[in-house]
């Protein structure tokens, strides 16, 4: 062989490698089929009914449920959740966020609870109006709930004009 055919073939894989690269950074969240004991359709782990200041509004029905578990957070739901919380009550959702050490711990989420502590592993499932869930995103952050809704907009149909009234301009 050449050296011009060996240098054609070695760009075209840096090429090749470097387009899957990108397709996988760039993507949105996918959600997975299972995860630890959490699968697509099951009921989603509760969280939250036992927090006294936040009770009046779980009994309340929402179009969608996300919940979320990762280091930094300490229990919120809703808008004191931060923009992600803003978004998800505009679109008529429920969001609660915790860190492991709420009621739920993170076995419910099929995570380990010093992996979350150290911030290695994180989770967002998403659930329908039944609680039944219909998305779960390993190792996925409140901050990266916006991205994981344009997979879900079937929940709530508010999606563009809540993202678009809501969501500062450089999130």
């Amino acid at each position: 062989m050449t050296k011009k055919y060996i240098i054609k073939i070695i760009v075209s894989t840096c090429i090749i490698i470097l387009f899957f690269v990108c397709v996988l950074f760039f993507s949105s969240p996918r959600s997975v089929k299972s995860f630890g004991p959490l699968k697509l359709g099951d009921q989603a782990p509760i969280v939250s009914e036992n927090v006294v200041e936040y009770e009046h509004l779980y009994t309340l029905e929402y179009k969608f449920y996300v919940y979320a578990m990762e280091k930094y957070m300490s229990y919120c739901a809703l808008e004191d959740c931060g923009m992600s919380g803003v978004l998800i009550a505009c679109m008529g959702g429920w969001l609660s966020a915790d860190n492991v050490s709420g009621e739920v711990g993170a076995d419910a989420y099929g995570l380990m609870g010093e992996e979350v502590e150290s911030g290695k592993s994180s989770i967002i499932v998403v659930a329908d109006q039944n609680k039944k869930i219909v998305g779960i995103y390993p190792n996925s952050r409140v901050r990266n709930i916006p991205y994981i809704l344009k997979n879900h907009q079937d929940l709530s149909q508010d999606f563009d004009f809540c993202y678009d009234i809501q969501m500062p301009s450089k999130w």
